[in-house]
């Protein structure tokens, strides 16, 4: 199933449905007004939206339209959280390199780990607010994971049935404020 967010002038925007195909889509206002909506009330909507993805495919769905990637939104404008993760080891010892710290103890048994702005995502065609090169602009392509309530101590056998959704990310980073910020020792704010 393939879901977007459409621009509608609202925070949370208007949540579609898109064909497999990536042509055609159809609003998903019945089921849930917005992404959002959807992901908090999951196992109420995810039969609707799956239905209405079917129906969009086979080309019986109503009031279905031409899916323009440009009018859409990140997928989550605002989300309750946004946590990213390095899942790769030797990307961390490069970050050590780059930023001439010290090695980060268990490192290789703990994943780094960091809480970011979450509450103005912007979408795959937004202009991205950059105002200075000299901030050390760095852009990276991530998978993310949108997930349903994931209680204290979600063993790892049970995280995989928390996952609701896949999206890709453009990553942005401003590597100047990086070092200062890992210091501090409280994570990434500006940076």
């Amino acid at each position: 199933m393939k879901l977007a967010t459409l621009k509608n002038g609202h925070k949370d925007g208007r949540l579609l449905v898109v064909s497999r195909d990536l042509r055609r889509a159809v609003a998903a206002d019945g089921i849930a007004p917005s992404m959002l909506d959807a992901v908090e009330r999951w196992n109420e909507t995810a039969p609707g939206l799956a239905a209405l993805y079917e129906a969009l495919n086979a080309g019986t769905a109503a009031n279905a339209f031409d899916f323009d990637p440009a009018a859409t939104a990140a997928p989550l404008p605002r989300a309750p959280q946004w946590c990213d993760g390095s899942a790769f080891l030797n990307h961390g010892r490069l970050m050590e390199k780059a930023f001439n710290i010290d090695p980060i103890p268990d490192s290789d048994k703990v994943p780094l780990m960091y809480q970011g702005g979450s509450d103005d995502l912007l979408g795959p065609h937004d202009d991205l607010p950059l105002p200075d090169e000299a901030h050390g602009i760095d852009f990276e392509g991530e998978f993310g994971v949108i997930v349903d309530e994931v209680p204290m101590g979600c063993p790892a056998s049970a995280a995989l049935g928390r996952v609701l959704l896949l999206v890709q990310i453009n990553d942005v980073s401003l590597r100047a404020f990086g070092p200062r910020e890992m210091r501090t020792g409280f994570g990434f704010f500006q940076a």
